[in-house]
């Protein structure tokens, strides 16, 4: 009889985290299901029931396709549909997407949007965990391309969200005490953009409330703190680089290092993608050091494109970018431990480099120092839109 003695024993890591992909996937669809509200709150208190149900719309379109869409698939392949459903966690692209679209944005764009998000985003690839791209935000390229100008008729609201605006009036580099206080007042100040009490996307104006969330999702492990860290922070400091090369105003004793750098985080989606979509699991590199360069040169892009390209927004253009790199990221890291963190170091630093480079070229752009003449008729829309939405 053998009688030596045989082992079990289990392949590294051994170590095994107490979230599961669904508690995970939960906790997310909370965070956002909160911001969604707020949002959708601000709209019915402030422009009228119209607005707020068109959010509710919006979203209704967006799940029932991302059901439709998942069930169809999953009949084609001959899995139960529920179970595939419930494992694919769809509704956490439509929320995502649905959150980054205009309020004014009729139905039929975002059910478009979403078929091209759910099944050229995530099922040709095989479905949840396969995809390259995140899904939301190939959605939403899908709109800023093709329906960037098409509105619901029966909502009526600014000609210009602040992005539109900062990009169509300042491109992106206000230089002057006025001229900021020209585009503060047209937008409501700093604790507008901070608090996201302004027209634009559905759920990314939310700047605070966005932050809080995303502390609670880094406290319940549900995202990587490094990703929205190094994210917000590398755009932080690309724009201080621009603010002192360039020769910006302070802003009542505010030096403009201070203030401008303020400026990018808060108008516009940074903070949203920063905490909802770049952290996505599965387009996101596995390694943390390659996480530190992907949100470090995805902050960069966001700001080229920002500047340089002169567009309201670069953060989403961004995330698709860095997608494309994310299996060469993981190939450069696939190596033994010292050998992954030399590597790892000289990513970040090339990262770094780069990210000062951006600041230096978007320095080369003259700063608006005279406050622009559809800044004071955008004002008067404001005031003309907000007395009808109160009417409403």
């Amino acid at each position: 009889m053998d009688t030596r003695m045989k082992f079990a024993f289990h392949v590294s890591p051994n170590l095994q985290s107490s979230n599961s992909t669904q508690k995970i996937m939960r906790n997310l669809t909370i965070g956002l299901l909160i911001v969604f509200a707020a949002s959708d709150i601000y709209y019915f208190v402030r422009w009228g029931a119209a607005f707020g149900l068109q959010a509710l719309l919006l979203l209704g379109c967006s799940l029932i396709t991302t059901f439709v869409c998942e069930a169809i698939f999953a009949k084609v392949k001959k899995e139960n549909i529920k179970d595939f459903i419930t494992h694919s966690f769809g509704w956490v692209t439509s929320l995502i997407l649905v959150m980054m679209c205009p309020i004014t944005i009729p139905p039929y764009a975002v059910i478009i949007a979403t078929i091209f998000a759910i099944v050229f985003g995530r099922l040709v690839f095989g479905g949840f965990g396969f995809n390259i791209f995140n899904p939301a935000a190939v959605g939403r390229a899908v709109i800023f391309a093709s329906f960037s100008g098409a509105a619901t008729a029966s909502l009526v609201t600014t000609s210009a969200t602040p992005t539109t605006l900062m990009a169509n009036a300042f491109n992106w580099l206000p230089g002057t005490e006025a001229a900021l206080d020209a585009y503060l007042d047209s937008v409501g100040g700093w604790s507008s953009l901070f608090m996201g009490f302004y027209p634009g996307a559905i759920g990314e104006t939310m700047s605070l409330l966005i932050l809080l969330i995303g502390i609670w999702l880094i406290v319940k492990n549900v995202i990587d703190w490094r990703i929205p860290v190094f994210y917000l922070g590398t755009i932080a400091v690309i724009a201080m680089i621009i603010a002192i090369a360039t020769g910006i105003e302070s802003w009542h004793g505010v030096p403009g290092f201070i203030w401008y750098p303020l400026l990018h985080l808060l108008t516009g989606g940074v903070i949203f993608g920063g905490v909802f979509m770049l952290t996505d699991p599965v387009t996101m590199p596995t390694v943390p050091s390659g996480r530190i360069f992907f949100a470090m040169c995805a902050a960069a892009i966001t700001v080229l494109i920002r500047v340089k390209g002169n567009r309201p927004e670069g953060c989403m253009y961004s995330i698709l970018i860095m997608n494309t790199f994310t299996p060469m990221i993981e190939s450069a890291l696939d190596a033994p431990q010292l050998k992954q963190m030399k590597k790892a170091w000289t990513m970040i630093a090339c990262a770094a480099v780069f990210a000062v480079c951006v600041g230096f070229y978007d320095a080369t752009e003259k700063p608006q120092r005279a406050i622009p003449s559809e800044l004071k008729e955008t004002a008067v829309l404001v005031m003309n839109t907000e007395n009808e939405g109160k009417g409403a």
